[in-house]
C-alpha cells in the first residue's frame, strides 16, 4: 500500500476536530465529492476513526498529535547525532526497513539507525502475528544496534528491551504494568506493548540486531476487534493523551543505555530487575509450543540468557524457545 498523498493532506485537515461538508472539502481540493468519499475510504484503510454524518459532515473522531524528528531529538537526553531518525508517514514494516538496508549496507556506520512510522502497512509481531495499529494510535518504532560479539551471545536480548520500556512507562505513574516472557508488556493482564527482536550477523560476529517496538497509546475503535488478544492503550490506563514524541525520545536514551550495558555485560547484568518485573513469577502457568505440547509448571525466574524456568513434576527445566507462549492456569 502507497501513501496517498492527498488522503494524508485530508487528514491533516481534518485534524482540526470540526465538522466539514463534502462539498467544502471538494471545493477546498478543487476536486468531485466522489473523490473525496474516496479520500475518506483511503483514510479508513488507515484504520483512522472518521465520522460522516448526514447533515453535518465529515470529522475526525480523535485529533492526531504528530510525530515530529525535532521534537523527538530534543527530548532525548543522548547527543542526536548519534540516532539516524527517519519518519515515515506510511512503510510496510520498520523493522523490514532496516532490515533492508542492512542487507544493501546503506546504513551510516557512525550513527545508530532509528526508523518510525505513524503507520505501518504489515506491522509484524512474534510468530508471524500482524501487529494493528492506526495511523497515529501508537508508537511503533525499530531501532538497530551493532554488536561487535557473535549471534550466539545476544540470548536475552528481548528481555533488556523490556526492562528499558518498563522504566520509562513506570515513570508515568502507571500501576499493575509488567514485563510477560519474554516480550511483552502488560497492564492488568492487557498487553500495552510489545517486541519483536531480529538478529543478523556471523557466529563469532560482528552481529547486528534490528529491534521493533510498539507501544499502543490512543487505539481507534476500528482497531480493537481486529486484535486477538487483550489490548489497553496509554490513554485508556493514565486517562491522558501523553505526547508520543516525548515517551520517543526519552525511550531511545533509555535504550541507548540498556544496549551500551548489554554489550558489555550480558543480560545476567539485568536479570535480577527483570525478574522483579515478571507479571508470572512463582505463578503456575503452562508453556505452549507451536506443536500444541504444553508444559504445567511454577515460574522461577529466568537464567542468565533469559530462558524461562520452570518447577516441574520432574524438576527444575529452562525454556528458551523463541515461539513459546506462556498463559497463566489461574483464572
Amino acid at each position: 500500500m502507497y501513501a496517498n498523498l492527498r488522503a494524508l493532506h485530508l487528514l491533516v485537515l481534518l485534524n482540526d476536530g470540526l465538522y466539514h461538508s463534502a462539498n467544502s472539502l471538494a471545493k477546498h481540493f478543487r476536486c468531485s465529492l466522489a473523490s473525496i468519499y474516496f479520500l475518506v475510504i483511503q483514510l479508513q484503510k488507515y484504520n483512522v476513526d472518521i465520522v460522516n454524518i448526514n447533515g453535518y459532515g465529515i470529522r475526525l473522531n480523535t485529533p492526531i498529535s504528530w510525530l515530529d524528528i525535532e521534537l523527538i531529538t530534543r527530548y532525548t537526553s543522548i547527543e542526536p547525532e548519534r540516532f539516524d531518525l527517519k519518519l515515515f508517514d506510511i512503510v510496510d514494516s520498520t523493522n523490514n526497513y532496516l532490515l533492508s538496508q542492512l542487507k544493501r549496507n546503506t546504513l551510516i556506520k557512525d550513527s545508530t539507525p532509528v526508523a518510525v512510522a505513524e503507520f505501518q502497512t504489515s506491522g509484524r509481531g512474534r510468530e508471524g502475528r500482524i501487529w494493528q495499529c492506526g495511523f497515529g494510535n501508537g508508537l511503533m518504532f525499530s531501532i538497530c544496534w551493532s554488536f561487535e560479539k557473535g549471534v550466539s551471545n545476544l540470548s536475552g536480548l528481548s528481555l533488556v528491551v523490556g526492562i528499558a520500556i518498563l522504566r520509562i512507562l513506570r515513570s508515568y505513574s502507571i500501576q499493575n504494568i509488567n514485563i510477560k516472557w519474554p516480550n511483552d508488556i502488560l497492564c492488568d493482564n492487557h498487553k500495552l506493548a510489545g517486541i519483536l527482536t531480529e538478529i543478523r550477523g556471523e557466529v563469532r560476529g560482528p552481529s547486528y540486531a534490528v529491534i521493533g517496538i510498539g507501544i499502543n497509546f490512543n487505539l481507534s475503535e476500528s482497531i480493537i476487534p481486529l486484535i486477538d488478544q487483550k489490548v489497553t492503550d496509554l490513554s485508556n490506563v493514565t486517562g491522558n493523551l501523553i505526547d508520543r514524541n516525548l515517551v520517543l525520545g526519552k525511550l531511545l536514551s533509555e535504550l541507548y543505555n540498556v544496549l551500551d550495558d548489554f554489550a558489555y555485560h550480558g543480560f545476567s547484568y539485568f536479570k535480577k530487575e527483570w525478574v522483579s518485573y515478571h507479571s508470572y513469577e512463582g505463578c503456575e502457568v503452562d508453556l505452549i509450543f507451536p506443536n500444541g505440547l504444553a508444559i504445567a509448571g511454577i515460574v522461577d525466574g529466568v537464567t542468565d540468557d533469559g530462558a524461562i524456568c520452570l518447577l516441574t513434576l520432574e524438576g527444575k527445566k529452562s525454556f528458551n524457545v523463541g515461539n513459546i507462549s506462556i498463559r497463566s492456569r489461574i483464572h
